[in-house]
């Protein structure tokens, strides 16, 4: 599953497509503080992205993908093992 709400943090995996956008979105507005872990990503629709960046999500990583990477390097980073 490329969205995986039930854990903490919230992780994101493989390919997400554009369908995962609204309950990622609807995931960081009702918790803010969430994390993201992103370093299972291997691509990701462009509204994915734009959730992250816009929520200002506390990102887990960076994806292997060097676009998404560099999307998200402004993004908050927390470090977790």
């Amino acid at each position: 599953m490329p969205l995986d709400l039930s854990s903490d943090p919230i992780v994101l995996a493989g390919a997400c497509s554009i369908e995962e956008a609204e309950p990622l979105l609807e995931a960081l507005r009702a918790d803010p503080a969430r994390p993201v872990d992103v370093r299972s990503l291997e691509h990701a629709h462009t509204a994915i992205l734009q959730v992250l960046m816009a929520c200002a999500a506390r990102l887990v990583g960076l994806p292997a993908d060097p676009v998404a990477a560099a999307c998200l390097a402004g993004c908050g980073r927390e470090e977790r093992a």
